[in-house]
């Protein structure tokens, strides 16, 4: 019977088990896929351009090669941060199933066992739950909902459609690296300024300017996607008017959405925020409205790596507490 079972192990489950194990609870992290896999996720070669403290797990123990990150180095040190901590996570185990089988009682399956927990802590991401289009075509092969590298794409009529951070950086590396790159892009997403309404910030934006000035990236203000067809997507513009464009891959990069099924099922209410559907939890405990189920991360409103690694801090040190309360009733 765990004290405490972390289902993900990107930042913020690192942060939780790292907490964890200080404060001696007897945790387990169940990850999906890789370690820091969300990161995995990101394109070759980027520079994370958040800042160095806002990415460690511990004050003074990222050393980047230059001023900020890489993917690369970002990998290396969450995973690095794991096997020398000897934090137990067992990666490439899927969760299935969450049930509540009473007070404080919690059974998690997943595709290599089952588990007993008192807690339950959701700390998975959202990439891997991309929002998609709904257009006819968007099943073709050359549709991605991921963004990983560029060179497959040199001297390809290459689409990006999106308005934040990941579609421009996207369209960014495609057009650097030689692709016939097209950002397609809302224009109130392009002309926005203000970083808080998730528009492209200004060190992507203004390499994007100067791709744009070199004619080597183009920008379509779009009223909506009609079609994708092989070699071709059919486009409304804004005005209107119907385009064809060529076309021999495409981008769909629109954000993503946690996947609640698991939380829902549990019961845990939900509601809208400015991201989607998120949980309905608790400010300072970050418990929801089920006893003994938490969330952090994509599950929050606390998104960004840093809030994703500074509300476990918050958290645990909660759960702990409440089994020091019960030793002493």
């Amino acid at each position: 019977m765990f004290d405490l079972i972390i289902i993900g192990a990107g930042p913020a489950g690192i942060s939780a088990a790292f907490e964890a194990q200080k404060l001696n609870l007897n945790y387990l992290v169940l990850e999906k896929n890789l370690i820091g896999n969300t990161i995995y996720q990101y394109p070759v070669g980027l520079t994370v351009f958040s800042t160095v403290n806002e990415l460690e797990l511990q004050p003074n123990t990222l050393f980047p090669a230059r001023e900020k990150p890489t993917r690369e180095e970002l990998l290396s040190y969450y995973t690095r941060f794991v096997l020398e901590n000897n934090l137990d996570i067992q990666w490439e185990e899927a969760v299935t199933k969450v049930e509540k089988s009473g007070a404080n009682h919690f059974v998690i399956s997943s595709v290599k066992g089952e588990y007993e927990a008192a807690n339950v802590l959701f700390a998975f991401g959202a990439m891997q739950y991309p929002r998609h289009l709904g257009v006819k075509g968007e099943d073709l092969p050359k549709v991605h909902h991921l963004f990983t590298e560029t060179y497959p794409y040199v001297k390809k009529n290459a689409m990006v459609v999106g308005g934040g951070n990941s579609a421009g950086e996207a369209a960014l590396f495609l057009a650097a690296e030689g692709a016939l790159a097209t950002l397609a892009t809302f224009r109130k997403d392009w002309e926005e300024t203000d970083p808080k309404q998730g528009c492209i910030k200004h060190w992507v934006k203004e390499p994007l300017e100067q791709q744009l000035e070199k004619n080597c990236l183009d920008v379509f203000f779009l009223g909506s996607v009609l079609e994708i067809k092989e070699k071709e997507i059919v486009l409304e513009e804004e005005s209107g008017e119907i385009v064809v464009l060529p076309n021999d891959v495409l981008f769909i990069l629109i954000g993503s959405d946690a996947d609640l099924t698991m939380l829902e099922n549990l019961g845990v209410e939900t509601k809208d925020s400015k991201y989607g559907e998120v949980p309905v939890y608790d400010k300072e405990t970050f418990e929801t409205n089920v006893a003994g189920v938490y969330v952090v991360g994509h599950f929050t409103e606390e998104r960004h790596i840093v809030g994703a690694i500074e509300m476990p801090k918050r958290i645990i040190p909660q759960i702990a507490a409440k089994f020091e309360k019960a030793k002493s009733v």
